[in-house]
C-alpha cells in the first residue's frame, strides 16, 4: 500500500496540468455546494423560525377538511367548494392542549375577507384574522409595530389596519386615515352570504417581519369577524309534520299561491290604535328561538395555533391530538406551521428544491468532466503503465494506483473547497 500511495502522489506531481484543472472543478463544485447549501438551509431555517415565532406556532389545529387549509383560507380549487370548518368542541380541544406540558402557548384565529368602503366608495380589500387581543398578544408578543393607536383592549371591537393598506386608503381619500375613522366592511362567506360590518380604526400597524401576502392581513376583533364571516349558531332542517298538520295544508299548488293578489290583501280595523304586547306574541308567534338562531357563536374559532416548548416535540404532539381527537369521535385535524403559512413560505421551500435540483445536475456535469479527464489521462500514461505490467504489475496493482491517484485528488481539493466556502461563509456571517 506505500508503494501504491507513494507511485499516485508521484504521478499526481508528475501531470501538473491535468490535476490543476481536475482540482480546480473540484474544488469550485465543493465550494457552491457547502456555500449554496448553507445559505438555503440558513434561509429556511430562518423563514420557518420567524413564521413558528410570530404568526403560525409550530401546529395548526383545525375542523376536518378535504384540500389546502392555511391561515388566509382555502389555497386550492376546493375554495370556492366549501367554507373554512370551524373547530369541534373548541373548549374542550382548547382544555386538552393547554394540559400538554410541552406546550408554551396557544392562540384562537378566524379568518375572513372583506371590501372596504368609505362614504359608499370602495377604496380597498383586506385579509382580515380574527382575534382575541390577550391570547394573540400572549402568543406573539413582539411580531407587530404601531405605527398609530394602540392595540385591541380584551372585548373591545375595532379593527388595526395595515400600515400597507392604509397607504393604499389615504390614496383613495386623498386625505390621511385616522385613528377613530368609521370604515364599512362587507364580507362574503360560503355560509353567511354578504355581510356588512361598520367598524372603527383603532391602530394602524405593520409586522416587523412581512411578505407581500402579511402586508395585505389586517386585525379585527373575533365578534365582527364572526359576523362577516357567517359564523351563527342558526341551521335548517326539515321539519316532520303531523298527518293533522298536513292535512290542514293540503296539496300545495305552486302556480295557484299567487293566481290572484285579491288573496294577499284583506280588510282591517284601524280604528284601535291600541296594540299590546300579547297581540304581537298571538301574530309572530315565540321570537326567542329564531334570535337565538341569529346569534353569533362565540365558541367558534377556524384555527387554535400551538407553539411547542420545543421543536422535538412536534411528532408527539401531533400523535397525542391524532388520539385525542379519535377517542373523543372529534372531526378535528392538524396541519403543520408550513401548511398554515401558506403560499409565500412554501415558495421559499420551493427555491430550496430548485436550487438542490440545479446543484444536482452540476454535480453530474462535473463528475462527467472529471471521468473524461481522468480517462485522457490514463490513456496518455499508455506507455509508463505498460512498463509496469511487463515488469509484473497486476491489472489489480493499476487500478489500485488509478483509485488513489482519484480519491488524494479529490480528498485534497474537497478540502480545500470546505475550508473556501467556510471562509466564504464567514465573510458573509
Amino acid at each position: 500500500m506505500r508503494i501504491l500511495l507513494t507511485i499516485a502522489w508521484r504521478n499526481i506531481r508528475e501531470h501538473k496540468v491535468k490535476t490543476t484543472i481536475i482540482g480546480l472543478i473540484m474544488v469550485v463544485g465543493i465550494m457552491v455546494l457547502v456555500v449554496g447549501n448553507s445559505l438555503m438551509d440558513t434561509a429556511t431555517a430562518g423563514i420557518e423560525r420567524y413564521y413558528t415565532k410570530n404568526y403560525t406556532g409550530h401546529l395548526m389545529i383545525t375542523g376536518a377538511h378535504r384540500g389546502k387549509l392555511t391561515l388566509f383560507g382555502f389555497q386550492d380549487l376546493t375554495a370556492m367548494e366549501q367554507a373554512i370548518p370551524r373547530i369541534p368542541e373548541y373548549g374542550k380541544v382548547l382544555e386538552f392542549v393547554r394540559s400538554l406540558p410541552y406546550v408554551e402557548a396557544v392562540n384562537a384565529q378566524a379568518t375572513a375577507s372583506a371590501a372596504i368602503s368609505v362614504d359608499d366608495e370602495i377604496v380597498g380589500a383586506t385579509q382580515l384574522f380574527g382575534i382575541e387581543p390577550t391570547m394573540y398578544q400572549e402568543m406573539f408578543p413582539h411580531n407587530i409595530e404601531l405605527i398609530a393607536g394602540e392595540f385591541l383592549k380584551p372585548g373591545e371591537e375595532g379593527l388595526l389596519v395595515s400600515q400597507l393598506l392604509a397607504q393604499h386608503i389615504e390614496k383613495e381619500l386623498e386625505r390621511p386615515l385616522m385613528v377613530g375613522d368609521k370604515l364599512l366592511l362587507t364580507g362574503i362567506s360560503m355560509q353567511g352570504g354578504m355581510r356588512i360590518r361598520e367598524v372603527e380604526v383603532r391602530g394602524i400597524f405593520r409586522f416587523k417581519q412581512s411578505n407581500p401576502q402579511l402586508d395585505m392581513v389586517s386585525l379585527l376583533d373575533i365578534t365582527n369577524a364572526r359576523a362577516l364571516g357567517g359564523m351563527t349558531v342558526g341551521h335548517t332542517e326539515v321539519s316532520d309534520l303531523t298527518e293533522k298538520e298536513q292535512s290542514f295544508l293540503g296539496e300545495i299548488d305552486v302556480d295557484s299561491i299567487f293566481d290572484s293578489f285579491d288573496s294577499l290583501f284583506t280588510e282591517v280595523d284601524v280604528n284601535d290604535q291600541t296594540v299590546d304586547e300579547d297581540y304581537w306574541f298571538s301574530v309572530l308567534g315565540d321570537t326567542e328561538e329564531s334570535e337565538q338562531l341569529a346569534e353569533q357563536d362565540t365558541g367558534s374559532w377556524h384555527f387554535l395555533l400551538v407553539r411547542l416548548t420545543d421543536e422535538k416535540y412536534l411528532p408527539q404532539a401531533k400523535a397525542d391530538l391524532a388520539q385525542f381527537f379519535q377517542e373523543n369521535d372529534i372531526p378535528a385535524q392538524t396541519s403543520d406551521w408550513l401548511q398554515a403559512a401558506g403560499a409565500i413560505a412554501e415558495m421559499a421551500y420551493g427555491i430550496k428544491s430548485i436550487f438542490n435540483g440545479v446543484v444536482f445536475l452540476i454535480a453530474v456535469v462535473a463528475v462527467i468532466i472529471i471521468m473524461n479527464t481522468l480517462v485522457i489521462s490514463v490513456t496518455e500514461r499508455m506507455g509508463e503503465i505498460g512498463t509496469m505490467r511487463a515488469i509484473g504489475a497486476q491489472k489489480s496493482f493499476v487500478r489500485k494506483m488509478v483509485m488513489l491517484e482519484t480519491l488524494l485528488l479529490s480528498g485534497i481539493s474537497g478540502l480545500i473547497g470546505i475550508a473556501l466556502g467556510g471562509l466564504v461563509l464567514l465573510v458573509l456571517n
